[in-house]
């Protein structure tokens, strides 16, 4: 495998599995075999459906008809299970396929929020039996697929045949777009997952991924430097940047190490050894071409170190695993090590054992170092320097981590667009961008609505109301206004004439009168009839004597006295309650007979101060201030129907302010129309600003309207003062004052006395019933008294005949 040239460098074999290697110096030859490489094992998912979570979502959060959307979610779930069902053998077709889903999940990123409440499971990559992992926000399932896309390209570049310039470049080529997937995992999709990753998507494993995959993409370049005998100082540069790769790999914390398979570590400190100990030998042959004996000597000891530390590290893994070790998602360490050909059939090509490569370069290095210093010892006479004394071996950087093209722009379908779906799934729904636009909208017009226009609208309304209780307005100028009447009063005079008045408080009296006489006559007429029994009792027991022989009258009427007794005291008490109700009318007729009156009627029976009096002087002077805080008053009510106008205008304008053309337009301009382009409610501020502006003549009106109540308030607490002055020296507003109080409080009694003579009419309605009754009662008895007499006078009769 690696063998002395005729300079005394270094020739390592990785070429071809059955091609002759060049001549060694010492003639002897090998078979070149591709390097044993790891790849990173794909992701097993469960099966999801996403419309029954999508299609609710539309119907409660969009409002639209979800059942339009029932076929893309189906389609959905279609490419889902293609995506989580890969093939045994892995092709780039295979990297389509997963591509397809992953493009239609970035726009479906843009029509629903991240959490739908649909859980995404995904099993842990490097464990076989580990547990179901869910997540509910969509991130999760990109960077799972991407994940597995990932692995994939990993797997692809593994299994690529390393025989030719061209294997090795698509072998390089597949490792690099393996790195760039999990670096835009770390990059893009990880910060937005909003809860902690699990270990084998959490950004420490995915650098570790990375650093592995750029690790095997330098090693090709290492590779097909060799194949073309490129200089020993190109060849070391190579070298040692996949060391650097390599070497990354261990220095991860230990967390981050324990997710991924053990054998990996092993196999990482392995080549980071070997590939530092063929840098430095490559150095030490460009140093025999540049005359540096010493340095020379240096480097070939430093790789010697380096080679004994792979040797012994192969040992160790020997031992430990006992020749059976296995490796989960990749290839094992023993695959590495093994001598013997790899039984992972479609994984990795045939190959000698890794062992035979580094005891190999263990014999160049020290074949090499007893010539050098023998040679120097005898001939060059350098001195050796110390490790630390050499110049770092120069980096060539040849790889980096490469983003697909259908990752920077996952639009699948436009450019396969004979693919099925050849078009984006959910496309004819809102972008969810804009929806969060239109909330964000949504809360600055109501903003500016509420606090800019109707607050301080409602806000007027209440200081003007505050200010008109603290000045008692516009009762005080009512009370003494002579063309006005207060609205209390008003009030109070069209309720007295619409229960009639005075005169039908009389007619109720009247009313009550009759009754109450009816019922004392109907109680009269029961006495009466009871005492005429008693008295035709009496004369007939006088007549018959001793042959008279039924019980007297009072024995048998004592209960329908004592009835009767009762009722005429319930009539007397009502009659004593009729004449105190009489004596309110007559007390209060007249004050109630002047709120009967129509109301010009009854402003004539107020004291006006514009009555010629010579002891009030300025009647003049008071009627233009009541007229200046009219005008006052009547500007302010004008104003607040303009408030009131102006809250129901913007209320109105908002409720039909709908923006969505212009913030859909502006989402085009800002993403192109690419999917994974993000955008922010942020950036969408100059459509607001520029809607926004149509309630700016409303929010300047109500800015007039404070000013003009504020200018107001001043005036009408000027006037009133002046007011004030003048109503209180003058004798007749108080007098009217007083008048007008007498005027209610003569509608409370006539309301008390309404209410008195409708349950006295009440009461003697319902009484006259009991009553007729009573009386009915007395006469019943009366008749069959007098018709047990009649039978008992003709018996006593025939007695005495008989006689």
């Amino acid at each position: 495998m690696i063998g002395s040239n005729n300079n005394g460098g270094l020739l390592v074999h990785g070429l071809t599995s059955s091609a002759s290697a060049s001549t060694t110096g010492s003639g002897s030859s090998c078979n070149e075999v591709p390097p044993v490489v790891l790849s990173v094992p794909t992701k097993r998912s469960k099966p999801i459906k996403f419309g029954s979570y999508l299609l609710p979502y539309i119907s409660n959060a969009y409002a639209e008809d979800a059942t339009k959307y029932e076929q893309d979610c189906l389609l959905l779930d279609n490419l889902r299970q293609q995506a989580i069902q890969l093939p045994d053998v892995l092709t780039i077709s295979t990297i389509d396929r997963l591509f397809m889903y992953y493009s239609q999940l970035v726009f479906l990123g843009t029509r629903f929020p991240l959490d739908v409440g649909l859980d995404y499971p995904w099993y842990p990559a490097f464990q076989t039996k580990g547990k179901l992992v869910k997540r509910t926000n969509l991130n999760y399932e990109k960077a799972n697929i991407l994940f597995t896309i990932g692995a994939v390209y990993s797997q692809l570049g593994s299994t690529e045949t390393r025989i030719s310039t061209e294997g090795i470049r698509k072998a390089c080529s597949y490792y690099q777009y393996a790195a760039g997937c999990f670096k835009y995992i770390a990059r893009e999709i990880i910060p937005d997952l909003r809860s902690t990753p699990p270990g084998d998507v959490a950004v420490p494993t995915l650098q570790v991924l990375i650093s592995l995959m750029l690790a095997q993409a330098q090693e090709c370049m290492w590779q097909k430097a060799v194949m073309e005998h490129m200089k020993h100082g190109t060849i070391a540069r190579l070298a040692i940047k996949v060391a650097d790769f390599f070497d990354s790999i261990l220095k991860e914390d230990k967390t981050t190490t324990d997710e991924l398979p053990a054998d990996w570590l092993k196999h990482a400190h392995i080549k980071a050894s070997y590939f530092l100990a063929v840098a430095q030998y490559h150095k030490a042959n460009e140093c025999i071409s540049m005359s540096k004996y010493g340095e020379e000597i240096a480097r070939l000891r430093i790789a010697k170190e380096e080679t004994t530390k792979a040797l012994d590290a192969i040992s160790t893994s020997l031992l430990t695993n006992n020749n059976s070790y296995t490796l989960t998602g990749g290839f094992g360490l023993m695959a590495l090590l093994s001598s013997a050909p790899s039984a992972l059939t479609g994984m990795i090509q045939p190959q000698s054992g890794f062992v035979d490569e580094v005891r190999n370069l263990m014999t160049s290095i020290d074949r090499d170092l007893l010539r050098a210093e023998k040679d120097n010892n005898v001939v060059y006479l350098e001195s050796v320097p110390d490790p630390v004394q050499l110049a770092p071996i120069l980096r060539s950087d040849m790889v980096k981590p490469a983003i697909p093209s259908d990752l920077l722009e996952p639009a699948y379908w436009k450019r396969n667009p004979n693919v099925d779906p050849n078009r984006p799934l959910f496309e004819s729904l809102v972008p969810f961008a804009v929806h969060q636009a239109a909330s964000v909208y949504a809360d600055k017009k109501e903003w500016v609505v509420d606090h800019d226009i109707v607050s301080k609208c409602k806000e007027l309304q209440r200081e003007y109301k505050s200010l008109l209780d603290q000045l008692n307005l516009p009762v005080a100028l009512d009370m003494v206004d002579p063309d006005h009447l207060p609205q209390s009063l008003l009030s109070c005079a069209e309720e007295v004439q619409h229960d009639g008045g005075a005169q039908a408080l009389r007619d109720m009296l009247s009313k009550i009168q009759k009754m109450s006489m009816k019922n004392a006559d109907l109680v009269e007429e029961g006495f009466n009839t009871l005492e005429e029994e008693n008295e035709s009792d009496d004369i007939l027991r006088r007549q018959y004597g001793s042959l008279w022989t039924r019980p007297p009258s009072q024995q048998l009427t004592g209960s329908l006295l004592a009835q009767g007794a009762q009722y005429h005291d319930t009539l007397q008490a009502a009659m004593k309650a009729d004449r105190i109700v009489r004596a309110k009318v007559t007390n209060w007729g007249k004050a109630i007979d002047v709120l009967s009156q129509p109301i010009e009627e009854l402003l004539k029976t107020l004291p006006n101060i514009n009555n010629k009096d010579d002891t009030f002087e300025q009647q003049e002077q008071c009627m233009e201030l009541i007229q200046r805080l009219r005008n006052l008053l009547q500007e302010a009510q004008e104003e607040s129907k303009a408030q009131i106008q102006l809250m129901e205008d913007a209320q109105a304008l908002a409720a039909s302010d709908e923006i969505s053309t212009q913030l859909l337009a502006k989402a085009d301009e800002l993403t192109g129309g690419s999917p994974i382009v993000k955008i922010e409610p942020e950036q969408f501020t100059d459509v607001f600003n520029r809607e926004l502006k149509k309630y700016e003549t409303m929010q300047g009106t109500a800015l007039q309207l404070v000013n003009s109540q504020s200018d107001r308030k001043i005036k009408l607490e000027q006037v009133y003062g002046q007011f004030s002055l003048v109503i209180n020296a003058n004798p007749i507003a108080a007098k009217r004052e007083k008048a007008i109080s007498n005027l209610e409080q003569a509608f409370t009694k006539f309301k008390e006395i309404r209410t008195n003579l409708v349950e006295g009419i009440k009461f003697y309605s319902q009484y006259t019933d009991t009553l007729t009754q009573f009386r009915d009662d007395c006469n019943d008895f009366a008749l069959a008294r007098k018709m047990e007499a009649s039978e008992l006078s003709r018996n006593s009769g025939a007695i005495v005949r008989r006689k």
